[in-house]
């Protein structure tokens, strides 16, 4: 098996890896079990030109070695192709890295890729551009836009930058003016404080980071906050981190394979689609596209 790998050098910081070592445990890894592997380490700046190169030598994988910005940036550019996808996660929440059952520890990640399997998973686009985990309107793209803003400043900058992003969320008020019409749903009016658009189903479970065990199943969920406060957001992500999903009239779902979302005043919406805060012109027109690409994950239990 071919294997390219680009790696963002700054990722492992934060976990105290060096991005040489992480170049040299991919390496080792992989050609432990008879693969070869092209590696390119590069900077932040350079990783859009970097993944372009690697895609256009149409390895058997590329190896994606970041958060999840980069992954999703890795994917787009394989749809279509026969390449698959392997990710080193690197970042701070890694949600598909979780979805796929990929460790989170780097060398542990690496050994179980390098022994892994492929399959296939549904890609979502809106507006034509894909995201792999979610799309998100209303407040989030505000707090992805400030966090963004944060990186690479000094931890103390962060921290007071973090605390003041917090204030801004506790005291918003806005809302969004929606229409709402899906493939299998009736056309739909809501006020909505934040809405998020999900590459299939949450799994409605507990935990801080909210995932998926289907990832093959056609479907987008869409997840209509409708509190009237960013306290009241808090709340309803609180409930919803216990597993209280249902029995809340704040937060309302639906699951379509389809959804369009259109607004009577605002010609353009920011969204962040997987972290990455985006403008768009409206309407919004969001789809699944089946088993659109192929990744390389851990062997199951079930092949064990």
């Amino acid at each position: 098996m071919r294997v390219h790998a680009v790696i963002n050098s700054r990722a492992g910081q934060a976990l105290g890896v060096s991005g040489e070592d992480l170049a040299r445990e991919a390496r080792a890894a992989f050609e432990a079990v008879g693969h070869t592997i092209t590696l390119d380490l590069v900077e932040p700046a350079m990783l859009s030109a970097a993944l372009d190169r690697a895609a256009a030598e149409k390895p058997d994988v590329l190896l994606a070695g970041g958060g999840d910005g980069t992954v999703t940036s890795a994917a787009r550019r394989l749809l279509g192709s026969k390449t698959a996808l392997a990710i080193l996660p690197l970042g701070t929440v890694n949600r598909l890295a979780r979805d796929l059952g990929i460790p989170l520890a780097p060398d542990a990640a690496l050994g179980a890729l390098a022994s892994g399997e492929f399959r296939k998973i549904d890609v979502a686009e809106v507006n034509g551009e894909a995201f792999l985990c979610n799309s998100l309107l209303g407040l989030p793209p505000k707090i992805s836009a400030g966090r963004q803003a944060l990186r690479g400043r000094p931890l103390g900058e962060r921290i007071r930058g973090y605390f003041s992003l917090l204030k801004t969320v506790i005291a918003s008020r806005g809302h969004l003016d929606i229409a709402i019409d899906g493939a299998e749903t009736e056309r739909k009016r809501v006020r909505v404080f934040s809405l998020a658009v999900s590459n299939n189903l949450y799994d409605e479970k507990p935990g801080l980071v909210f995932s998926r065990k289907g990832l093959s199943d056609g479907k987008l969920g869409v997840y209509i906050a409708k509190p009237h406060s960013g306290l009241g957001l808090i709340w309803v992500l609180a409930r919803a981190s216990l597993g209280l999903w249902r029995g809340d009239d704040r937060l309302e779902r639906l699951s379509a394979s389809e959804v369009t979302i259109m607004t009577r005043r605002k010609k353009t919406l920011r969204l962040s689609n997987d972290g990455e805060v985006v403008r768009m012109r409206t309407p919004l027109k969001y789809r699944v596209r089946p088993a659109a690409l192929t990744v390389l994950v851990p062997v199951s239990e079930d092949a064990r």
